[in-house]
């Protein structure tokens, strides 16, 4: 495989870097605008003869068709991601979110690159912030795109999860940080739930959806839900909580994996749920590889999935990320 990661400086890339390079990839790209990311890279990858690691920006449309030179996969990760009420961010998740992914498509497409697997968030199902709308945009960019190149060309897919224990700007990093200055945990609200998984299991997630990509599908791993609460009891004893309420710019107090009109079209397959794309739906149809239709009632959603984690099984999970770290 040759391979090249956008946002490889990130939580996510960094342990896709690790999963490659231990599987012995023949070429892992990696780029960023930011020297020191770039230095760090090198730093810890630099060993692998096939890693090379570029200045680069997705927002540059002209150096993305030389970076991806070479390589026949692209993983796109690289995101601006916050959830914010603050003025600048629309215009800047625009730029990186949804314009970026745009040069990310059309840069593949120049050099030859044969798989794009774009990496999204349960945050653009039913967004109700500027976050989840560029991941919702980007998503249909990419359906779009591989309805364009369908069916010779690029293929391109979409994986879509919840939240990652540990990534940077995490719930559990900054909790950390508050138990061991001895403060309360900052909470939103209580009832908040959430999909949970570790950044081992997100990097497993998208290699088995890269070897599982055909084209133009969204790929919902089946992941586990609990509260926020069960994540503070799994760190402290009995912990004391600082209420901040939920936060403007569009926090949900509940997070979704599929939509009620994915449900309808959604198959079960590989241990994912799989949404097939709008264009040439009825090929997809006609494939005995496809899965089995999910049933038409399921909600999946943080607070009604019947995969609960208890406290242990979270303290467990917490554990993987010490390991995984």
């Amino acid at each position: 495989m040759r391979v090249a990661i956008t946002g490889a400086s990130g939580s996510l890339g960094r342990a896709l870097m690790r999963r490659l390079t231990g599987a012995g990839a023949d070429r892992i790209v990696a780029f960023s605008r930011d020297e020191a990311r770039r230095a760090a890279l090198l730093a810890d990858f630099g060993w692998h003869p096939g890693v090379r690691v570029f200045a680069g920006d997705v927002r540059d449309a002209e150096r993305l068709p030389d970076i991806f030179h070479g390589c026949d996969t692209v993983i796109h990760a690289a995101a601006r991601k916050v959830v914010s009420a603050h003025p600048d961010e629309p215009r800047e998740m625009l730029l990186t979110n949804v314009l970026g992914t745009m040069n990310v498509i059309a840069a593949a497409r120049a050099a030859g690159v044969r798989r794009l697997l774009f990496i999204s968030s349960d945050k653009g199902v039913e967004a109700n912030n500027v976050y989840g709308t560029t991941k919702s945009l980007a998503e249909y960019l990419v359906i779009s795109g591989n309805a364009q190149s369908f069916p010779a060309g690029l293929r391109m897919a979409t994986v879509r999860y919840g939240n990652v224990l540990a990534s940077r700007g995490s719930v559990l990093e900054a909790w950390r940080r508050q138990v061991a200055a001895g403060l309360p945990l900052q909470l939103s609200d209580a009832r908040m739930t959430r999909f949970w998984l570790t950044l081992g299991d997100a990097a497993d997630i998208v290699m088995r959806a890269l070897a599982d990509l055909r084209g133009g599908e969204i790929f919902v791993p089946k992941l586990p839900a609990a509260p926020l609460t069960r994540l503070a009891e799994a760190l402290v004893v009995e912990p004391a909580y600082e209420m901040t309420g939920i936060r403007p710019g569009g926090e949900k107090l509940h997070e979704s994996l599929l939509s009620e009109s994915e449900v309808r079209r959604a198959r079960d397959r590989n241990g994912f749920y799989v949404v097939p794309p709008f264009q040439g739906e009825h090929m997809w149809d006609q494939q005995p590889w496809l899965g089995e239709p999910v049933p038409a009632d399921l909600l999946y959603r943080s607070d009604v999935w019947h995969r609960q984690l208890s406290v242990e099984q979270m303290r467990e999970m917490v554990k993987r990320v010490t390991v995984e770290g």
